[in-house]
């Protein structure tokens, strides 16, 4: 699955590069879309009082610096490590640039009661998402 989208000035540093939380924060729009293309209502997944999955790691790497007005297409590759956690792979390219492989990144989440703070299993809707997309 992919996403596209364009670098705005907003997401640029006082250098006019993309600022590495920035590329983070389009990665999660990726995310976002990637559940909303699935038929994964937004405002009842992250509203839901029973279950939040919060991102307990991120990294990125940049290979080439993103200007304002570059394209990108976000790549997205989840992939369920057991009944409550997962990770999505994401690969950021430049089609503008031959396709060239700009960024990678990845964020692990983990499902959990945000009442007690304790781990509890993926959602049904979740697991459907993980099983279709890997």
């Amino acid at each position: 699955m992919t996403y596209n989208r364009i670098i705005r000035f907003s997401d640029t540093d006082a250098a006019g590069v993309v600022y590495f939380a920035s590329l983070l924060s389009i990665c999660h729009e990726a995310y976002e879309n990637a559940l909303e293309t699935a038929g994964i209502d937004l405002k009842t997944f992250f509203q839901n009082i029973d279950v939040a999955v919060p991102i307990v790691h991120a990294e990125i790497d940049f290979y080439q610096p993103l200007f304002c007005g570059d394209r990108l297409q976000i790549s997205l590759i989840p992939t369920q490590l057991n009944d409550t956690e997962f990770e999505i792979a994401y690969e950021i390219l430049n089609p503008s640039k031959s396709d060239l492989c700009v960024a990678k990144a990845k964020t692990k989440h983990v499902s959990i009661n945000p009442l007690i703070r304790k781990r509890t299993p993926l959602t049904s809707s979740l697991i459907q998402w993980l099983q279709t997309t890997e």
